[in-house]
């Protein structure tokens, strides 16, 4: 006879153990199924060589303000993540190295440009909410050139849609753009989390277990038992069933409703749509371990130039062309947690956005180059680098190798992007894929929060 819980949820990233963690809290009968050794989907750490090192490169834009925050208080455990806030972030434009400021940002413009730019920050600080909720549908690139086409203000505006979406400003929602810039600028609790990204996971776990849940991994789903024209269950590679009136996938959007669950099971239209969905763009990260310490930055925002107006991230992060040296976001995880590393050492993360396929070989120069010019005393103080590539994190989270899942572009942000209801009775999502609000893992996680609000009617 297979087990019998009141919730079972397929897959342990953000979203997934969130729900748990939530769900169980309230009371229901908790059951996780992970298909890897390691669980926290692609905010998940390994260790190498004495050295924690994160799956993808994190930075989290709100922390513990957020809504990773707001689960963890929801659940009676808000000190259940160790958050270490970022002290002062670097801009880096060439060989120039700054504060990352509105000011500074503003003084990169000619004086003639700087009115227009103050005027475009003073927008977003006091635009009404009635005003940003008419904005869901008008891509960022359009509405910043009501105020300025100076390119300059263009490639950094850019630039920020590229480090919270993945994806450039001419696809961009520029209400999620605006609550998410916002969120950032009053919480100012940009963070990472002691003992790495899976910290995070871990802490929602240790909820789910606290409250009579449960977590299993290496155990890969197969298929979603559907009984009565409604999710009624799972089944295991292995042949082990558990039955639940409430199914929750945290995997693939995609695959669930047309692997796990199958497509017969909902409406063509649906089937459809689910299909058409494009995901955000993809993400190459570059992990340097030192022999010594070699900086005491957290976070340094880098451009090789300070020309252009931002076209690469249009037209898909170099897939015409790959030059010699491409800009990104870097972060030193040990600048937070020496820990993290042996004593003495310091681990740097390089991540940037890139296609889906490429010549790994080529970009591996090209990322050790562009490192190499933003800490050039590094040289001799390598003990190892190692890039995680799409395939590398498609390989581990089991998906398409995107980074945050279905993109918050115009024609997928609000109304139009999936619910975290499905069409299928007792089937719903929790993930970066339907629903939610935020950045990166922090869309996860509200995700599970507007699912959580749904199940309980709170």
């Amino acid at each position: 006879m297979s087990e019998s819980y009141d919730v079972i949820i397929i897959g342990s990233g953000i979203g997934g153990v969130a729900a748990g963690a939530l769900l169980a809290h309230s009371g229901y009968k908790t059951l996780i199924l992970e298909k890897n050794r390691l669980v926290g989907g692609r905010c998940s750490s390994y260790e190498k060589d004495g050295f924690i090192v994160d799956l993808g490169v994190h930075l989290f834009g709100v922390g513990d303000k957020g809504s990773l925050g707001d689960i963890c208080r929801s659940v009676g455990m808000p000190n259940a993540i160790d958050w270490v806030t970022v002290d002062q972030p670097i801009l880096q434009v060439g060989n120039k190295t700054e504060k990352y400021s509105r000011a500074n940002m503003m003084g990169t413009v000619p004086e003639e440009e700087s009115g227009n730019l103050g005027r475009l920050f003073m927008e977003i600080v006091q635009i009404s909410e009635e005003e940003i909720e008419s904005l869901w549908y008008v891509p960022l690139k359009d509405w910043i050139s009501r105020f300025t086409t100076h390119p300059q203000v263009h490639l950094f505006f850019n630039m920020i849609c590229g480090q919270y979406f993945c994806v450039g400003s001419a696809e961009a929602s520029t209400t999620e753009f605006i609550r998410c810039f916002r969120e950032v600028l009053t919480a100012k609790s940009s963070a990472y989390p002691r003992g790495g990204c899976v910290s995070i996971p871990k802490a929602y776990l240790a909820a789910v277990e606290k409250y009579g849940g449960r977590c299993i991994t290496r155990a890969p789903v197969k298929k979603v038992i559907v009984d009565n024209n409604a999710a009624a269950g799972v089944r295991l590679e292995d042949g082990t069933e558990f039955r639940a009136p409430l199914i929750v996938a945290n995997a693939d959007i995609k695959s669930t409703v047309s692997d796990l669950v199958g497509e017969e099971h909902f409406p063509s239209d649906y089937v459809d749509r689910v299909k058409a969905l494009t995901w955000s763009l993809h993400v190459i990260g570059l992990k340097v371990a030192l022999n010594e310490k070699i900086t005491d930055h957290q976070l340094v925002l880098y451009r090789p130039h300070g020309d252009g107006d931002g076209s690469d991230i249009e037209d898909k992060f170099y897939q015409a062309k790959l030059p010699d040296r491409v800009g990104g976001m870097i972060t030193a995880p040990t600048n937070y947690d020496p820990s993290l590393a042996p004593p003495g050492h310091q681990m740097i993360f390089f991540g940037t956005a890139c296609p889906a396929k490429a010549d790994w070989k080529k970009w591996e120069r090209v990322l050790l180059n562009s490192f190499y010019s933003v800490y050039p005393d590094a040289k001799g103080k390598v003990l190892w680098h190692r890039l995680d590539t799409p395939g590398i994190i498609n390989a581990f989270a089991g998906e398409t190798g995107n980074v945050i899942g279905v993109a918050q572009t115009v024609n997928q942000i609000h109304q139009l992007r999936p619910s975290v209801v499905s069409p299928l009775k007792g089937l719903y999502f929790a993930s970066g894929e339907a629903g939610g609000h935020g950045i990166g893992t922090e869309l996860a996680a509200d995700s599970a929060r507007e699912l959580f609000r749904v199940l309980t009617k709170k």
